[in-house]
């Protein structure tokens, strides 16, 4: 069974998304024939880079956003996305062609309807699955011959005859209570000052972080360290952040290797967004033993299972929630954080589950669409909806 597994970010940026992909490969790799497509970095043993049109490019600063202002951002980074998933996707054609793939693991919806268009080409029709992370709805997924969804609230709203429910998980090795850190001493936080962490990208429209330092501000004890890769709207809360916390404000950069320790650093963790497809960053908090401060969304309070779950979207409901939390109840979200960790998101676990999907799905005899009636007609009106403006251009 050969397997590749494609990712057009990886390289380019770090959200979960992108660490998902990276430790999958890892995880897989002493397991599997499984080869990496990557959208940047550096070839390696059985890493693929694949040129593209990075999200970054000089040449997409102009996008113009057709839309509300209030979103201009959000649209302008939602279309660089798309064009470095698509340009990505033509580009891996050719030596998914070559390579003789069984299966085809799609990270991005733009990447599999690609593949999927072309599965004609191959010579053996490769089975493809694609991860729903970003909780698209059954009527809106791709078309593929697998969906794996990351949560079960998530799972009960997909695809029923081709979903199946594989969590994001953790390396316990590398996240864990006992790990070290200096970061306090080099922040310059006193040791009686609470530090709260909040990692993600520094932005209004999904991660909320000028929500999460509103909130914060008016605790005076309390030190926030945000940890996260910048875009437009970073400058602006930068500059928020520091108005109304002064000192207490950090902000960090830094590549996902060094994540355990700001966690370990930590005394809490908090994240503003109002839902997220799943959060590899909270179960990451929770194995470094971290209490939860989250959105009280069915899908995190079923991934959670034992934080604080606030109503987000509401003015002092944070600030209340960090302030009335008893500290009886943060020490036992200590003592659960890691339990929960170990007991449903350690990667060595999930790796068995992975194998036995890969090796269900590969099993089943890739399909080409037949040609049916109802096909002829749907070609047959296209066709002659095409002449007929052909006719009136003229």
């Amino acid at each position: 069974m050969k397997i590749a597994l494609l990712c057009s970010g990886l390289g380019h940026v770090n959200r979960g998304h992108e660490v998902f992909a990276r430790g999958l490969f890892d995880l897989l790799r002493d397991h599997l024939d499984i080869t990496l497509f990557k959208g940047g970095g550096k070839p390696a043993e059985r890493e693929r880079v694949i040129d593209n049109l990075p999200r970054r490019a000089a040449c997409l600063e102009h996008i113009h956003a057709t839309g509300s202002p209030n979103w201009a951002e959000a649209i302008r980074e939602h279309e660089r996305c798309r064009i470095e998933a698509v340009t990505f996707a033509y580009a891996a054609l050719k030596p998914l062609l070559e390579g003789g793939f069984d299966l085809i693991h799609c990270l991005e919806r733009e990447v599999c309807e690609v593949i999927h268009q072309h599965r004609h080409l191959f010579r053996v029709v490769p089975r493809i699955v694609f991860s729903n992370g970003g909780a698209i709805p059954a009527r809106d997924l791709p078309p593929c011959d697998a969906v794996q969804e990351h949560s079960a609230w998530n799972l009960q709203r997909s695809a029923r005859d081709k979903a199946f429910m594989i969590p994001h998980g953790v390396d316990l090795d590398r996240f864990h209570p006992g790990v070290s850190s200096d970061l306090r001493e080099r922040l310059g936080i006193p040791a009686e000052a609470t530090l709260a962490i909040s990692v993600g990208t520094i932005c209004y429209w999904h991660k909320r972080m000028d929500y999460v330092i509103r909130e914060l501000a008016p605790l005076e004890q309390v030190h926030l360290l945000v940890v996260g890769q910048e875009n437009a709207d970073s400058a602006a809360i930068k500059a928020q952040g520091q108005a109304l916390m002064g000192g207490r404000i950090h902000f960090a950069t830094l590549p996902h290797d060094e994540l355990p320790r700001a966690y370990a650093a930590a005394d809490l963790f908090v994240l503003g967004s109002l839902a997220e497809t799943f959060g590899i960053v909270y179960i990451e908090a929770l194995a470094m033993g971290l209490p939860v401060f989250c959105t009280r969304h069915p899908n995190q309070r079923a991934i959670v299972q034992e934080g604080v779950f606030v109503d987000m979207s509401q003015d002092g409901a944070l600030t209340a929630a960090l302030r009335d939390t008893p500290p009886a109840r943060l020490a036992e979200l200590r003592r659960l954080g890691p339990e929960i960790a170990r007991r449903d998101y350690d990667l060595r676990v999930l790796r068995q589950r992975y194998l036995d999907e890969y090796r269900r799905i590969a099993a089943t005899p890739g399909q080409l669409p037949a040609w049916t009636l109802r096909r002829r007609l749907g070609a047959n009106l296209r066709n002659l909806a095409r002449r007929a403006g052909r006719v009136l251009d003229t």
